[in-house]
């Protein structure tokens, strides 16, 4: 209203937020793939490319909500470099049949189920959950990072894989709950409504599982 976020429908509009974020992701890779585009980065580009998320991550929770443009400017910037780095491990996977298709339809499935538990049981959730995760998800970074470069064969092919994947997997299905209960109670409390930094948290959520 007036060019300005406002606090009626504050959930529903922070999840349209995150079907935005994803239709557009859909919509460039598919472009990308249909006018044949070949994008083949180094180690420098991806090193770049995440560096750049990463500063858009904290640009967009540093800038106010009613900086409307450049809030846009930026959250848009995020949204095609997230697409730029999915479009390579969707030429790679796409090639096996049905597992992107299967891949989303289970993190979808999941995401629903989990936010759907936070909405009918949300006294099962505690806020103070976010140190705990935070910990945990950075120990799970350091241990990804040390078994890459340690390990004595392909990362991939080792039993550790599997196990710090499940553990990622877990930890954001914790996190959509954590989440979820923080967007519900953001929105009894809101002064200052910003659907896209609060749609980029459960976005991130949904992304990394």
């Amino acid at each position: 209203k007036n060019s300005k976020f406002i606090c009626n429908r504050y959930i529903l509009n922070t999840y349209l937020y995150i079907i935005l974020t994803l239709t557009i992701i859909a919509l460039q890779v598919l472009i990308m793939k249909y006018y044949k585009i070949t994008f083949n980065p180094n180690l420098f580009i991806i090193i770049a490319i995440f560096i750049l998320t990463i500063g858009c991550i904290i640009a967009l929770h540093g800038i106010s909500p009613k900086q409307m443009i450049l809030k846009h400017g930026v959250w848009l910037l995020f949204v095609l470099l997230m697409g730029l780095m999915f479009y390579p491990m969707y030429l790679i996977y796409s090639k096996k049949q049905g597992l992107i298709m299967s891949s989303i339809l289970t993190t979808l499935i999941l995401f629903v189920g989990l936010s759907l538990v936070a909405y009918l049981k949300p006294e099962l959730i505690s806020l103070s959950l976010g140190p705990v995760l935070f910990i945990l998800l950075g120990s799970g970074i350091v241990m990804e990072l040390l078994l890459r470069f340690l390990s004595s064969k392909d990362y991939i092919t080792t039993k550790w894989f599997k196990i710090i994947s499940y553990f990622f997997i877990s930890m954001f299905m914790v996190y959509i709950l954590y989440d979820t209960k923080r967007l519900q109670i953001n929105a009894k409390k809101c002064i200052l409504a910003d659907y896209i930094s609060e749609s980029l948290k459960l976005f991130l959520d949904i992304w990394n599982i």
